[in-house]
């Protein structure tokens, strides 16, 4: 009996500590969703958002390439893609 009561309280602690972690996840990742857009759409707006692209390690080197960061119409320019369009 004592292991059927040990078993049901850690169950229950179990799925408590899942409930508040659900609880508190979902309103804080609906806020972040809204801001984002807020500030993609400001950003976009003023036609100054900077995209960076860290490149990919070369073969046989543990040396990474350092950081590239430009204008979304920089990258236009210099490749010819845009860097923030969905494909």
């Amino acid at each position: 009996m004592t292991k059927f009561v040990r078993t049901a309280r850690i169950a229950a602690t179990l799925f408590g500590a899942c409930a508040l972690i659900a609880g508190s996840a979902v309103p804080a990742s609906a806020a972040s969703d809204k801001e984002k857009a807020q500030e993609s759409s400001a950003k976009t707006a003023a036609g100054s958002v900077r995209v960076c692209v860290q490149p990919e390690a070369m073969t046989g080197t543990r040396l990474a390439r350092p950081r590239q960061c430009k204008t979304r119409d920089q990258w236009i320019k210099d490749t010819g893609i845009d860097p923030l369009a969905t494909r």
